[in-house]
């Protein structure tokens, strides 16, 4: 068994590829962060789901790129090679026979188990706010529970058709304006489905080392973009009032033993405490201190195009 495995397109799936993606952003975090917060949103999460839209490219085997290529891309010679030169008395061979086989099942199990546990999440977060019989007022649902946790929530559920959900505390306090702008800046970008996509695809390839940092990025500039959209229509200060009433309200519910009525981690729910909340409150406060990040439409586009183009490429020859 020649080192030519390591060109098999099980392996590039279950191990280059991700790798790459998840490289490729740590390599450019640098330049990221002087972008403007849908753009770094944009960046974190093409290059998060990369390695699933990879899975999903089908198998060319007359594409010119067969013989143009120095490894096996999948598109070129299908989802797996079988390693046919195996000795079955050299114990060495036979393991990577074996290893060779996981590169093939454990990624497409992983990824399976990890939608299906997102499913579940999204279920019980659904169920949880069925339970709160929240009432509809206007594009906002109030629920009106007696509970320190259910009167200061304020949370986006809903992966397909995104609801705001407010306690009553939260919808009638002063800083109901700038909280409302926020969460409707999350529920018109669908962020939860995003999140959730990118949750489900970096979990999926839990041995790849980095990852994380990617999915907390991908969190965060969720934040910051909403952060900024309240920021346009009820100015910095307001913003910075209402996340610092927010932080209180979630740090006093942790001391008394409660939650946020199930919405506090789940996915398909955003502006719950995916950071420390120090760290999330430094960056959030930091962004909302600075002048605001913008950049030309046309500069924009281009930093979105560009992405689309790298995770097409990465996705397609890896």
């Amino acid at each position: 068994m020649s080192m030519s495995w390591l060109g098999y397109p099980q392996v590039l799936l279950a191990w280059w590829c991700p790798l790459v993606a998840v490289g490729l952003w740590h390599a450019l975090r640098r330049l990221s962060v002087r972008l403007p917060a849908r753009e770094r949103f944009v960046l974190a999460v093409g290059l998060a789901v990369t390695p699933l839209l990879a899975t999903a490219v089908p198998y060319m085997p007359h594409s010119p790129l067969r013989d143009a290529l120095p490894w096996r891309a999948p598109m070129a010679w299908g989802i797996s090679n079988g390693v046919t030169d195996i000795d079955g008395q050299h114990v060495l061979q036979a393991l990577g026979a074996q290893l060779m086989l996981a590169a093939s099942v454990v990624p497409l199990a992983s990824i399976a188990v990890s939608f299906v546990a997102g499913a579940i999440q999204v279920a019980r977060t659904g169920r949880t706010v069925a339970l709160l019989a929240p009432r509809q007022c206007g594009d906002v649902w109030i629920v009106e529970g007696e509970g320190q946790a259910e009167q200061s929530l304020a949370s986006t559920v809903g992966l397909v058709r995104p609801r705001i959900i407010l306690g009553s505390a939260v919808a009638e306090s002063s800083d109901a304006s700038a909280i409302i702008e926020h969460e409707r800046a999350h529920a018109r970008a669908h962020h939860p489905l995003w999140i959730f996509l990118a949750t489900c695809a970096l979990r999926s390839w839990w041995w790849i080392p980095g990852r994380k940092a990617v999915l907390a990025e991908v969190r965060l500039t969720a934040e910051l973009w909403a952060d900024q959209n309240a920021r346009e229509a009820d100015g910095a200060a307001a913003v910075a009032k209402a996340l610092c009433a927010q932080i209180d309200a979630k740090a006093q519910s942790a001391r008394s033993g409660l939650s946020a009525a199930g919405a506090a981690g789940g996915v398909g729910t955003v502006s719950a405490g995916f950071l420390d909340p120090g760290i999330e409150l430094a960056h959030r406060a930091r962004a909302l201190a600075a002048p605001p990040r913008v950049m030309p439409s046309w500069q924009a586009w281009t930093v979105r195009i560009a992405t689309g183009a790298l995770v097409s490429a990465v996705s397609i020859l890896l």
